[in-house]
């Protein structure tokens, strides 16, 4: 009869796989709530001219956001352009946004929504961040609210980092 010692083999499975689940890397979602206060600083149309009197702008905002719920966060400087598409008083509209914070950190986003009646709602998708933000995924549902060359924003997002 020949013995086998797995004693070894064992030791080794299980060091292993110790360090695989210490190594995995541990994420932190952070949810919260903000308001963004935005300013258009620049509006270009070209108009369609068919029977919906459409319109296609480029459009540019800069501005501040506040967290009102969540991890406590000095207010932000906000960067946005974007496009839309109306027609008959709606529109789809994209774009994308930076956030800087205080500390230098930073990350994008790519929006998408539809417009009516001075008010605009969509989606936004988190990437590209930098510094504490480096490595980040997140997202966000938005709810916009025009008033003349100015916007208000209600945001309600979710970041996970590293």
């Amino acid at each position: 009869m020949h013995k086998h010692n797995a004693g070894p083999i064992f030791v080794a499975l299980v060091v292993w796989l110790g360090w695989s689940a210490t190594s995995a890397e541990a994420r932190e979602r952070i949810e919260f709530e903000s308001v963004h206060i935005n300013m258009v600083t620049s509006f270009d149309t070209l108009i369609v001219g068919d029977n919906a009197d459409r319109f296609i702008a480029l459009m540019r905002a800069q501005g501040a956001g506040r967290r009102i719920s969540g991890p406590v966060e000095p207010p932000y400087s906000i960067e946005i352009w974007g496009t839309g598409d109306y027609a008959d008083g709606m529109g789809e509209e994209t774009g994308y946004g930076k956030f800087i914070f205080e500390d230098g950190s930073a990350f994008f986003e790519k929006w998408t929504g539809t417009a009516q009646n001075n008010r605009a709602v969509g989606t936004a998708i988190y990437y590209d961040g930098s510094g504490r933000f480096e490595g980040m995924t997140g997202g966000s549902n938005w709810d916009c609210t025009s008033m003349g060359d100015r916007f208000s924003c209600d945001v309600e997002g979710w970041i996970e980092v590293p």
